[in-house]
């Protein structure tokens, strides 16, 4: 195993995530002001994860195989949109103060969406990209975090 492959540095992300989701599922119901500084951390470190994938990763993957590798990608932007379009309804409601919905649903997506990437999508980049490219996107990753 490289030390450039993209799936522990993006586990670690995940493990970041979760736990913030659940800093934010504990004070969803607490004063406002605490659901906003928790619900600001997880949205930000959550769209920094979402932005890294599609703006450094997939940008440097070039599959040999299109159609094979290529696959994943329509149903990881779908999943994407999903959780920004949440996020977004979610950051009108704190500014409406408005109460929170439907975190339980997201958050069964959010779990889901982890497993797809994890299983599916970084192993496959790990095995296709270079060394170099692999080494390029971790130092790229390194500039946004």
């Amino acid at each position: 195993m490289s030390d450039n492959n993209i799936m522990p540095r993006m586990v670690n992300d995940h493990n970041i995530i979760e736990k913030l989701m659940d800093d934010f599922e504990r004070d969803i119901d607490k004063d406002y002001e605490v659901m906003k500084k928790s619900f600001t951390k997880f949205e930000w470190k959550l769209e920094k994860h979402i932005f890294s994938e599609e703006k450094v990763i997939f940008t440097n993957y070039n599959p040999e195989d299109v159609t094979e590798g290529y696959r994943m990608l329509p149903e990881l932007t779908k999943q994407h949109n999903f959780i920004l379009n949440q996020l977004s309804n979610w950051r009108k409601d704190l500014v409406n103060k408005n109460k929170i919905d439907g975190f339980f649903k997201f958050k069964k997506v959010l779990i889901n969406h982890k497993i797809f990437e994890e299983n599916e999508v970084y192993p496959k980049l790990d095995q296709s990209l270079s060394d170099s490219d692999k080494k390029l996107i971790i130092d790229r990753l390194n500039e946004i975090n």
